[in-house]
């Protein structure tokens, strides 16, 4: 049996820090837990899984009954990382990060994102999984023809890359 508390320390980017969303990370070991094979099969779904994060308009209104904040302002946030999907979201719905405003929303994405678990998981055991994100966008996967694993920068991620770099910054040297 699995408790309660196990991911608590996932909340606000794992222990505040605002790094993978909480709900990315507790979904994550989950899918590890059922698909882990030789045919790396676990990453392709948590790959899948934060790509859809990234690309879906957050949050959803389907739990806007049981909510104190129903009806709020949805944003993509093109990034599975904390800090960039609360504070792009709070911009755009004019709340401050403390606001119980926006527990509500991060109440709301962890249920997507758990739903969203729990459907792909569901179309693994049916032998019927197939990924639903988007990959990479044109422009990240120029960047990693050189900045990837098997490029000259030896960086790692996939991560879109506008968001903190610049065409500038990123050929600088």
């Amino acid at each position: 049996m699995i408790s309660d508390d196990m991911f608590q320390h996932a909340a606000g980017g794992y222990g505040g820090q605002g790094t993978l969303c909480g709900s990315l990370g507790a979904c994550s070991s989950l899918i590890n837990l059922v698909t882990f094979d030789n045919k790396n099969t676990h990453n392709i779904m948590i790959s899948d899984l934060i790509n859809w994060y990234a690309s879906y308009n957050h949050p959803t209104d389907e739990f806007d009954a049981i909510v104190h904040f129903p009806g709020q302002k949805r944003v993509v946030p093109a990034s599975p990382l904390c800090h960039i999907s609360v504070s792009t979201w709070a911009v755009a719905n004019n709340v401050k990060i403390a606001s119980y405003e926006r527990k509500d929303r991060c109440a709301k994405v962890a249920g997507k994102v758990a739903m969203q678990t729990v459907t792909m998981l569901n179309a693994y055991a049916d032998g019927k999984w197939a990924p639903v994100a988007p990959g990479v966008s044109e422009k990240t996967g120029t960047c990693l023809a050189c900045h990837g694993p098997a490029g000259d920068h030896n960086q790692q991620g996939q991560m879109e890359c506008g968001l903190c770099h610049t065409q500038t910054e990123d050929h600088a040297g």
